[in-house]
C-alpha cells in the first residue's frame, strides 16, 4: 500500500481572504456593549475579527466631510446609533399637571418593559381580559444641575472582565509562539490586531451615560399620572421633576473634549463649475452682509460634532484588514494557524458578548439612576379593563377632599374615559356610580350596588342591567384591593416613623 505524505513545504491557509469579514457582525455587537460594562473598554486588547466591519460601521460617527467621503451613511449621535436612544414610549396622561403626551421617549420605554416583565400580584374578581397595573413611587434623583438636570450613570460591574482573560492570554500567547517561531509577518499581524482593536475599545467607550432631564418649575403641582401601553398601565407617583425625567428624560453619551469636538455646520456649495448661480450667489451674499443687522450672521450657524478619534480609530481598523489581507499570505503555517486560533478565541468571546441582553443592561441602568426597587414597583393583574381602569384612577386620587380636586385640576372621569371611552347609557351610569363612591368618604361601597342607580336604570332592559352589575362588581373589587394597598402602605409607613424614633 503505499504512503500518503503531506508537504507543507508549500502549504498556506491563506486566512487573509476573510479575516476582516469573519465574525463581523459579532464584533460589531459587541462593541455596543462597551458602554454598558464596567471597564469594558479596557478589556479589548486582544486580536478580534470583523475589524473590516466595526471599522466601516463606527466610521460613520466621526462626522465630517474627510469622513463622511471614507465611511458614507447617516450622520447620527453616539447615543442613538449605539442603541441608548431611538425607541418610542408609550402614551403619558397626567392627573393634575395637566400633561399629555401622546408619545414619550427611550427612558418611558424601558421602564414599560421592565415593568412587563415584573413579578405580578394576581387580583381576584371576574375575568374577561386581564389588564396589569404596576403602581411605581419615583424616587428623588440627584441631579448634578438645576439649570439642565443631569445625572452621571456608573456602569455595572460584570463578570465579563474575567472571561475576557481568555481572549487576552490567547492573543498575547499566540503572539509570543509566532515569535518564537521566526514568524515575524504573523507575530506582527496578531500584535496590529491587539493594538487596533484595543484602542478601539479604548475611545469608543470612553464616553460616560449621562441621564438628562428637563428644568420643572419649582412650584409645579404633583407629577402622578399614567404611562399607558395596551393592556399595561403604570401609575408614577412622585414630584414634577423626578417623573419629568421618566416622560421626557434621555440617555446621552458625553465624550471628552479630545473625542468630540463641536464644529460649526457649513452651507454647502452646490453651484456647478460655469452656470453663473456661483456668481449669482456671491452678489446676493454681499448685498446681505450690507444689508444691515437684520441679516443672519455666521455666528448663529447650526454646531455638529466631530469625532475625529473614532473616525482614526475606524481608518486603523480597515488599515489592519487591509494588512492581513496582504501579509498573511505570507506567513508560515504555524503562523497562519497561530493567527486563526486566536481569531477563533476572540469571535467566541465576542459571540459571548453580543448575546447579552443590550436593552435589559440598559434597563439596570435606567432603574439605579431612578433609585427604584422592587419595594418601589408592585404590579397588579387585574381581571378586566373596568378593574384597571378603577384601581388606576384611585391610586391617582390626590389626598384631599373631593371639593378640592378643581384647584388640583383633577378630573376622574377623564382617567377612566382614557381606559374605556365608550359613551353609553350603560358606561355613563357606571362611572356616575364610580365618582360617587370616590366622593363618599365611608368605607361602605354603597354607590356600587346596583340598587343605588335608582331612576337612571328604570329604561334599562335584562342584558343592560346585567352588564352594569358586571361592571359595578369589577368597581368593587378595584376598591378592595385599593383598600388592601392603602393599609399596607400606612403600615409600612407607621413602621418606618416608629423606626426612625
Amino acid at each position: 500500500m503505499p504512503q500518503v505524505t503531506l508537504n507543507t513545504n508549500h502549504f498556506s491557509l491563506d486566512v487573509g481572504g476573510f479575516a476582516g469579514f469573519f465574525g463581523g457582525e459579532e464584533a460589531v455587537s459587541a462593541m455596543e456593549t462597551v458602554h454598558l460594562y464596567r471597564a469594558r473598554r479596557w478589556t479589548g486588547w486582544f486580536n478580534s475579527p470583523g475589524s473590516y466591519s466595526v471599522g466601516k460601521r463606527y466610521g460613520q460617527l466621526a462626522n465630517s466631510r474627510l469622513w463622511d467621503g471614507m465611511f458614507p451613511g447617516p450622520n447620527i449621535e453616539p447615543t442613538k446609533f449605539i442603541g441608548l436612544d431611538g425607541q418610542s414610549g408609550p402614551l403619558y396622561v397626567a392627573s393634575q399637571s395637566g400633561t399629555f403626551l401622546k408619545q414619550t421617549g427611550h427612558l418611558a420605554y424601558l421602564l414599560m418593559q421592565r415593568c412587563k416583565d415584573q413579578r405580578t400580584v394576581t387580583v381576584e374578581g371576574r375575568r374577561t381580559r386581564p389588564n396589569k397595573v404596576t403602581i411605581l413611587e419615583a424616587q428623588e434623583i440627584g441631579f448634578n444641575t438645576d439649570t439642565v438636570p443631569s445625572l452621571t450613570i456608573h456602569a455595572r460591574d460584570g463578570f465579563h472582565k474575567h472571561i475576557a482573560f481568555l481572549p487576552i492570554a490567547t492573543s498575547i500567547a499566540t503572539c509570543v509562539l509566532c515569535a518564537w517561531g521566526d514568524d515575524w509577518y504573523c507575530f506582527s499581524l496578531i500584535l496590529l490586531g491587539i493594538l487596533a482593536n484595543g484602542i478601539s475599545c479604548f475611545v469608543i467607550g470612553s464616553a460616560s451615560i449621562v441621564l438628562q432631564s428637563v428644568a420643572s418649575s419649582k412650584t409645579a403641582p404633583p407629577g402622578d399620572g399614567m404611562l399607558m401601553d395596551g393592556s399595561h398601565v403604570i401609575v408614577v407617583l412622585g414630584k414634577e421633576k423626578d417623573v419629568i425625567a421618566i416622560t421626557q428624560g434621555k440617555f446621552q453619551l458625553e465624550y471628552k473634549s479630545w473625542v468630540r469636538m463641536p464644529i460649526r455646520k457649513e452651507r454647502r456649495d452646490r453651484s456647478i463649475v460655469g452656470d453663473g448661480i456661483r456668481d449669482a450667489h456671491h452678489k446676493l451674499g454681499r448685498q446681505d452682509a450690507e444689508g444691515g443687522p437684520g441679516v443672519q450672521s455666521d455666528e448663529d450657524a447650526e454646531t455638529n460634532n466631530e469625532y475625529a478619534a473614532i473616525g482614526l480609530c475606524s481608518l486603523l481598523l480597515v488599515a489592519q484588514f487591509l494588512t492581513q489581507l496582504l501579509l498573511i499570505p505570507q506567513g508560515t503555517l504555524f503562523g497562519q494557524v497561530m493567527f486563526l486560533t486566536s481569531f477563533a478565541v476572540s469571535w467566541a468571546y465576542n459571540l459571548f458578548l453580543s448575546s447579552m441582553d443590550k436593552e435589559y443592561l440598559q434597563e439596570d441602568l435606567l432603574i439605579q439612576a431612578l433609585g427604584l426597587s422592587e419595594d418601589h414597583m408592585k404590579t397588579y393583574k387585574l381581571g378586566t379593563r373596568t378593574t384597571a381602569a378603577v384601581f388606576a384612577c384611585l391610586a391617582l386620587q390626590p389626598d384631599c377632599e373631593s371639593k378640592e380636586w378643581g384647584k388640583r385640576s383633577f378630573k376622574p372621569q377623564d382617567i377612566l374615559r382614557q381606559f374605556i371611552p365608550n359613551d353609553t347609557q350603560v358606561w355613563a351610569v357606571w362611572r356616575h356610580q364610580v365618582l360617587e363612591q370616590m366622593k363618599s368618604s365611608e368605607p361602605v361601597l354603597q354607590s356600587l350596588d346596583l340598587e343605588a342607580c335608582g331612576d337612571r336604570i328604570a329604561a334599562f332592559n335584562d342584558d343592560e342591567k346585567k352588564l352594569l352589575s358586571d361592571l359595578l362588581l369589577d368597581a368593587r373589587t378595584a376598591y378592595q384591593q385599593h383598600l388592601i394597598l392603602r393599609r399596607r402602605t400606612l403600615i409600612s409607613t407607621s413602621s418606618s416613623v416608629k423606626a426612625e424614633a
